[in-house]
């Protein structure tokens, strides 16, 4: 085990320089909190920003791809004349699509009728920026917020059908707003969608066009511009940009007022780090080699957590967790060792141990029943993000058709420098029939940004908006999007961490229809399993 005689030989060097290197440890984050505080917070609002901006942007592609799919229906529908049918249809649409409050009908700068009722006389627009429409037949214009004739202020989407006639949808401006409660910008920062002359459609906060850089497909996502902080994104397939802005007053003022409690909680940091690294070092060192003799001695088991189908009342597969029965210390759960089989490069033997078992376990009895799946975490190393060429075939199970296999993948498999070889992995274990889903969903940053580039077939409600269900609107607010998201994109949704009735009808009432957690039991050895799923499903 030459991975393990290398981490003794670095606990004996730091043993034999353990106070000038505890010295060191205690002064440098005293040191370097405050020198790099102020980077620190400029680099975490740049993420905040560009998140913001990047979510903003895919919002407001998706809000003008249905709303520019919906005109061309009511074009085609209407030939954009105005009677009772097109009235009907038009009314059927906003009732329909979340996006639209109100639709009419254009002919020579005259509204003929919209959902609600003829115009006689027809309505002279007069505004020359309210009728622009775009160069070509079937393509949309934007107009910054009117004021409509319900009342308030709308968008404006026009949809060309010819030089004379167009129809046009009314938006909420304050629908392309939908990402920014979920960060901590609403104190932050200016956001803005402008087209691509530099003219702003939405506006939320107090900067002006003439402060937005001149706009194009290679401006830079991050920049400054006369002294403010930017963000800027475009639309995939729109010539409008998402811009977040930051002054630079703004970045002070939250260095300020978090410098001092950096720096206390430097002081903290060293006085852990001087306690507790000698400790955790050699505790980590022990553990690896434990870790290795585990493997070797089959320390390991495997409880599996059945997932229910809370329309149907069946169990219809269960997700396998791997233990750690230590001879003496008892049993070490995951979070323990995973994260040092990490590190060290054990987790692939570990998987393949899982795997191995499972078959052995379980193989008989799924064969027996193929609508019966079992689910395998895997590690983002299982998908090469160690950057080692890896072939699919160490996970493919040997017994169990790879039909009854899920492969459950957490975000961090996701991140951008893991991409190109993660995505292969898990597009070879599709091609032979296994699903792929998407764990702890919710809860990284790659969800927005990367979720359509991977092929997967589930996504998983982490336990931690579930818990929040009763008592955080916000909660709710998310799980109600993420039930959006996997709708737009077809994906199944599974719940985590279910523990109680008002929490699964909840998640029924969203459409949520597969679930697993203590409410319907608890992980269970395989014997059991298979008589818990006999039982529930007769």
């Amino acid at each position: 085990m030459p991975k393990y005689r290398g981490r003794k030989l670095l606990d004996r060097l730091f043993l034999r320089h353990e106070l000038p290197i505890m010295l060191f440890l205690a002064l440098l984050p005293e040191v370097l909190m405050l020198g790099v505080s102020y980077f620190w917070i400029e680099n975490r609002i740049e993420r905040e920003m560009s998140f913001l901006a990047d979510a903003t942007a895919r919002r407001a592609d998706k809000i003008l791809k249905v709303t520019q799919a919906n005109l061309k229906q009511i074009a085609e529908q209407t030939k954009a004349e105005c009677d009772q049918s097109a009235m009907a249809f038009m009314r059927d649409k906003v009732f329909k699509v979340m996006y639209i409050r109100e639709i009419g009908i254009i002919n020579d700068k005259k509204l003929i009728c919209n959902d609600v009722k003829m115009f006689e006389p027809p309505v002279l627009i007069t505004t020359l920026e309210q009728t622009a429409i775009a160069e070509k037949d079937g393509d949309i214009a934007l107009v910054p917020p009117m004021p409509t004739l319900q009342g308030g202020k709308s968008i404006l989407v026009n949809y060309r059908v010819n030089a004379n006639r167009y129809v046009n949808a009314l938006i909420d401006p304050d629908i392309f707003a939908e990402f920014h409660e979920y960060v901590r910008l609403g104190e932050v920062s200016d956001v803005l969608l402008v087209r691509q002359d530099g003219k702003a459609v939405v506006s939320f906060g107090s900067m002006s066009e003439q402060e937005i850089p001149p706009l194009s497909d290679t401006t830079d996502h991050v920049r400054y511009y006369r002294g403010n902080l930017l963000s800027i994104y475009k639309s995939t397939d729109y010539p409008i940009f998402a811009v977040v802005s930051a002054s630079p007053a703004f970045i002070i003022r939250q260095w300020t007022r978090e410098a001092l409690y950096l720096l206390v909680m430097g002081g903290i940091i060293s006085i852990a780090l001087v306690l507790l690294l000698k400790r955790n070092r050699r505790h980590s060192s022990l553990l690896e080699h434990e870790l290795w003799q585990a493997i070797e001695n089959n320390q390991f088991c495997v409880h599996y957590q059945p997932m229910m189908d809370m329309v149907n009342k069946r169990c219809v597969g269960a997700e396998a967790l791997i233990r750690w029965q230590h001879p003496e210390r008892g049993m070490i759960p995951p979070l323990v060792f995973i994260l040092i089989a990490e590190q060290n490069g054990m987790i692939r033997h570990i998987t393949r141990w899982l795997i191995e078992r499972i078959d052995t376990e379980l193989g008989d009895f799924l064969k027996q029943n193929s609508d019966i799946h079992v689910s395998v975490n895997l590690s983002p190393l299982d998908l090469g993000a160690d950057g080692k060429d890896l072939a699919s075939d160490a996970l493919l199970f040997s017994h169990i058709p790879q039909q009854q296999i899920i492969y459950e993948i957490t975000e961090h498999s996701l991140m951008p420098e893991h991409a190109v070889c993660c995505k292969k992995i898990m597009q070879e274990l599709r091609d032979v029939g296994a699903k792929i889903a998407l764990d702890d969903f919710g809860t990284g940053y790659s969800n927005l940004s990367y979720l359509h580039r991977f092929p997967m077939d589930y996504l998983k409600i982490d336990k931690v908006f579930v818990d929040s269900i009763e008592t955080a609107s916000l909660s709710r607010g998310l799980i109600d999007h993420v039930v959006s998201i996997a709708g737009a994109m077809q994906y199944q949704l599974i719940a985590e961490g279910i523990e109680h009735e008002h929490q699964m009808h909840y998640l029924l009432a969203q459409g949520v229809k597969f679930g697993q957690g203590w409410y319907f039991a608890k992980p269970m050895p395989a014997s059991q399993f298979v008589q818990f799923l006999e039982d529930k499903n007769g």
